[in-house]
């Protein structure tokens, strides 16, 4: 039996599906098996799996018709033999050391092991911030928040990007958790799935740790789907605040009310860039204040406690959302471009 199961649903990537696949195929560390899941391609993405199966006895390939990429590393979960699940994003790529070195913090105590990331745009390339080396969960106990908002971990004197948490990819999961608690990707969900699995097992994990060493190279498009325009995401985000409130359950009472309040905030940052502030809605600054309104009176981006670790400008913006004050939530959104204008993004 290999002891890592590397999962990567393929759609229509044929573009960068090579070197994809070359990266793993480059592996220092050899006992691993790969599933590869082409979720329909039609771009010739297909072929491309086959011919790599060839290649390699480890890599299996299954070929099912199209339904999202969270059933695809459900079906990828359900074939893997190993005892660590890892997933790659068929459009990024991993260091030659990637397999090795998170696995080389594997024990019996430690159930998830998070790695750093590369966050390729284009010829740039930057890494997110971790405070320390190494992180235990024992020394995180503001986790479930900080997989929310970064400035969280504040209240532990940490801090480790958001993204690193919540990411699909760039870890090794142990798959008797994934096995004994059932936990899966909500194939319902195409905002926030890959965050909400995550969280389910750092929850559940007896220990995890985070090694800050970068050994994932994310690929940033602006073309894909994490970008595109969704006018009804509003019944996204219903979704997926039932299945926020369902994972509360398993959070510590002290801090379910902070929990729950920065899931709405994380609903509202998908509403304003997938919406009301996506390139794509021509409605002038009157309709925007409008339309935001409307929708914040449905009471699911409710705001009922504030961090008090957060930072002066997140307390802002929180404050406002608490308040309904469009104007100002949309002078933020502004302050927000205009700050990533000097990051990759």
């Amino acid at each position: 039996m290999p002891e890592i199961s590397v999962i990567i649903p393929v759609y229509n990537n044929a573009v960068y599906l090579p070197q994809c696949l070359d990266s793993l195929l480059s592996q220092s560390f050899q006992d691993y098996e790969c599933i590869i899941v082409d979720d329909g391609s039609n771009d010739g993405s297909d072929i491309i799996c086959n011919d790599y199966q060839k290649k390699d006895s480890r890599l299996r390939v299954f070929h099912i018709n199209n339904q999202g990429v969270s059933h695809a590393r459900n079906f990828g979960i359900e074939k893997a033999k190993g005892e660590w699940i890892s997933f790659i994003d068929s459009d990024d790529w991993i260091e030659p050391n990637y397999l090795s070195i998170l696995y080389e913090h594997t024990d019996n105590d430690i159930d998830v092991i998070i790695g750093n990331m590369f966050f390729n745009f284009g010829e740039k390339q930057v890494t997110k911030v971790c405070s320390k080396p190494l992180i235990r969960k024992k020394n995180f106990p503001s986790f479930p928040l900080a997989t929310l908002v970064p400035d969280c971990g504040r209240a532990d004197n940490l801090y480790v990007s958001m993204e690193l948490m919540s990411s699909a990819c760039n870890k090794l999961t142990r798959k008797s958790l994934l096995d004994k608690y059932q936990i899966r990707f909500n194939e319902q969900i195409f905002l926030n799935e890959d965050g909400l699995f995550h969280l389910n097992s750092y929850i559940k994990a007896k220990d995890f740790m985070i090694i800050d060493i970068p050994l994932y190279h994310y690929r940033i498009r602006s073309n894909s789907s994490n970008n595109r325009y969704l006018p009804d995401v509003h019944e996204q985000n219903l979704v997926v605040k039932k299945a926020f409130s369902n994972l509360s359950d398993d959070i510590p009472d002290d801090i379910r009310g902070p929990f729950m309040s920065l899931c709405a905030y994380r609903m509202y940052l998908n509403t304003m860039a997938l919406w009301i502030e996506h390139p794509h809605n021509g409605h002038n600054i009157v309709k925007k204040v409008s339309l935001l309104y409307e929708e914040l009176k449905t009471g699911i981006y409710d705001v009922y406690v504030i961090p008090h670790y957060l930072s002066l400008l997140k307390k802002f913006e929180l404050k406002a959302l608490h308040s309904h004050c469009c104007l100002i939530l949309l002078l933020m959104v502004k302050i927000r471009q205009l700050k990533n204008r000097f990051s990759l993004y």
